[in-house]
C-alpha cells in the first residue's frame, strides 16, 4: 500500500504539541476480513462436520460483513 493511501489525522494536544497519526487502512480492513473469514468458517462447522459449500459461503459472508460494520460506518441510503 502506498503512503498516500493511509488515513491521516492531525492532533493538537493541550500542550501545543502537534502530532500526526497515520492509520494503515489496508491492514485494518485486511485483518478484519481475515477475522470474519475465520469466524464464518467456524460458525459453518459448529453443528456439522460437513456443511454445504453454500452454507459455508453464507456464514463467511455474514461474518465478514459483521466485522466490517464494527470498524466502518455506512451512510443510510434514502
Amino acid at each position: 500500500m502506498a503512503y498516500n493511501d493511509s488515513i491521516i489525522m492531525k492532533i493538537d494536544h493541550d500542550l501545543g504539541v502537534k502530532s500526526t497519526i497515520r492509520l494503515d487502512s489496508y491492514r485494518i480492513i485486511s485483518d478484519t476480513v481475515e477475522v470474519g473469514i475465520s469466524r464464518g468458517w467456524n460458525k459453518a462447522h459448529k453443528h456439522t462436520e460437513t456443511p454445504s459449500q453454500q452454507h459455508i459461503l453464507n456464514e463467511i459472508h455474514a461474518a465478514v460483513m459483521n466485522e466490517l460494520c464494527e470498524i466502518l460506518k455506512f451512510d443510510e441510503e434514502t
